[in-house]
């Protein structure tokens, strides 16, 4: 297996926030084969209430983990080559962006208490834009 060229820049500063933010998003991973006591014990230690018994719930809680999971593993391999993935890496920020709109306005239709509203969404959107700066910024050197 061949490294990428040196115009890659692997080691920039949006290379580094990519890594970061899909490691993170990687460790949704262990959610997804967490046992329920673990997922249910979270969700009420978040003060969501108590966690249904229902199998849609662990379903969902689950998918979404394995979900997450993936789309960290897909930053930490766009990370690689920004130079050769800056199309999707944009596009990537500029979901991002949106997908924090999206959840605020979920979690304010669900009930989700303030904090996770106020907390979830905004976090998504200012992470995106800042790929997005990163990416601008990225494309200017190049």
């Amino acid at each position: 297996m061949t490294e990428p060229a040196n115009n890659s820049r692997r080691g920039s500063l949006l290379a580094v926030a990519l890594r970061a933010m899909g490691l993170l998003d990687i460790c949704a991973f262990a959610a997804a084969i967490a046992p329920r006591a673990w997922i249910a014990a979270s969700h009420e230690n978040l003060g969501l209430g108590h966690f249904p018994h229902e199998p849609i719930a662990g379903y969902l809680a689950r998918c979404t983990s394995v979900w997450c999971g993936l789309y960290g593993l897909l930053l930490w391999f766009v990370a690689g080559d920004v130079t050769r993935y800056a199309r999707l890496i944009t596009l990537l920020a500029c979901a991002m962006i949106a997908q924090g709109f999206a959840l605020m306005a979920i979690d304010f239709v669900e009930g989700m208490p303030g904090w996770w509203t106020a907390t979830e969404g905004p976090c998504c959107s200012v992470l995106g834009a800042l790929l997005l700066a990163l990416q601008q910024r990225e494309t200017k050197r190049s």
